[in-house]
């Protein structure tokens, strides 16, 4: 399959990481308060610091920029643990473009495996780090078949009103059935119709302080 890159205009946030803006779809990728501030608070602190495994299998809804993989992977060194991490894109990135937005700088320990994470191959398992394996998936969520069973998944969709397919009870109940016991989807939007979709699909949902000044965010348990 032939895969064009996207090359979305760079824009800067409040926290001074940049984030993107879909040439398509007008929408960012990240707050604009913080795309970093915001990854780390939503991804990194109410997802993947929840689960209390030695290896943790991830699965993320929009793979975007790299950003949330490329933090969890920081996560998983300071932590000591390893991960598996299935990521799906329908919008790729171009490398040069996520290159460009300088998230390794000052700390440059993970530039090369963020690099790698970009030029890896659509659909095929990749080691771009001893503590963290990317496969990475060209295609929409509905149309994806999983064959593995998750502790965590970050939903980073874009906002429910610019891809409402996507957050729906029927979305939410597939990734129910592949979330493992104690596992949490977690995801920035709070908005109503999203917390009632979860409930129907299975999940406990818990209402979390937003990042950066937003009121709210969602984790969803799976009990």
């Amino acid at each position: 399959m032939k895969i064009d890159p996207i090359r979305p205009e760079i824009v800067p946030t409040e926290d001074g990481s940049p984030t993107l803006r879909h040439p398509a779809l007008g929408e960012m990728y990240h707050s604009l308060r913080g795309a970093v501030g915001e990854s780390e608070h939503v991804f990194i602190r109410a997802g993947f610091d929840r689960i209390e495994k030695p290896h943790l299998r991830i699965f993320e809804m929009g793979f975007g920029t790299g950003l949330n993989a490329l933090l969890t992977l920081r996560r998983a060194h300071e932590a000591g643990k390893t991960v598996e991490y299935l990521a799906v894109e329908r919008y790729p990135v171009a490398p040069e473009v996520a290159s460009a937005l300088g998230y390794e700088s000052p700390d440059n320990r993970f530039f090369d495996a963020f690099e790698a994470m970009h030029r890896a191959p659509w659909g095929e398992a990749v080691e771009v780090d001893p503590r963290f394996r990317l496969t990475k998936v060209c295609g929409s969520l509905p149309e994806i078949e999983f064959d593995a069973i998750f502790d965590v998944i970050y939903f980073d969709a874009f906002a429910p009103d610019t891809q409402p397919e996507l957050w729906t009870e029927a979305i939410f109940r597939r990734l129910y059935e592949h979330t493992a016991p104690g596992g949490v989807l977690v995801t920035y939007s709070a908005k109503g119709t999203v917390k009632q979709a979860l409930r129907s699909a299975g999940y406990r949902v818990e209402r979390l302080p937003g990042a950066l000044g937003k009121r709210h965010m969602i984790r969803a348990v799976k009990d």
